[in-house]
């Protein structure tokens, strides 16, 4: 990192933003920021997206079926299903935090995670994004980021700090 980037991270960082889906790297971000966040006294925004990219939209689903008010109720279950675990998944986490004195806000979002992770940081006036990075392969490990946190390296307006 920079030095010029070290010094906005510790002169005003008051709020960061760690998306997390539930892998180990993610795991390691939040570890990271919990460290960042007891030495500046800042606020931790933990964020999970459900992605719906995963469920057909609902303009490809009228080329296959006549029933697409069915498999829209179908999409929005699945998406309220996969809320319902995230929010467990990550409750644990949560309460560890706030035992190390520090607080901590949950948010959700749906939609494309890099996209949705820039519009809830720019929204929330987030100082600093800290993510997991995960290489896309061995035969690139120096070089590939994974694709999520690529993008939002690229297009955040706040630092974005990745760990591997």
């Amino acid at each position: 990192m920079s030095s010029s980037a070290t010094s906005h991270i510790s002169k005003g960082t008051s709020l960061i933003l760690v998306p997390h889906d539930g892998t180990e790297i993610s795991e390691k971000a939040l570890n990271k920021a919990v460290e960042f966040a007891q030495a500046l006294r800042a606020k931790i925004i933990l964020l999970h997206i459900v992605d719906d990219r995963i469920v057909p939209a609902s303009d490809t689903i009228g080329f296959v079926s006549e029933e697409q008010p069915s498999l829209e109720i179908a999409k929005m279950q699945l998406i309220r299903i996969l809320k319902q675990g995230a929010e467990l998944m990550l409750k644990d986490r949560i309460s560890k935090v706030k035992q190390a004195g520090i607080e901590i806000q949950f948010m959700m979002g749906v939609g494309s995670p890099a996209e949705e992770i820039v519009i809830i940081s720019e929204s929330e006036h987030v100082d600093l994004i800290i993510m997991g990075s995960r290489r896309l392969n061995e035969i690139f490990k120096n070089v590939a980021l994974g694709s999520v946190a690529r993008r939002v390296s690229e297009i955040a307006k706040c630092p974005v700090m990745l760990i591997h």
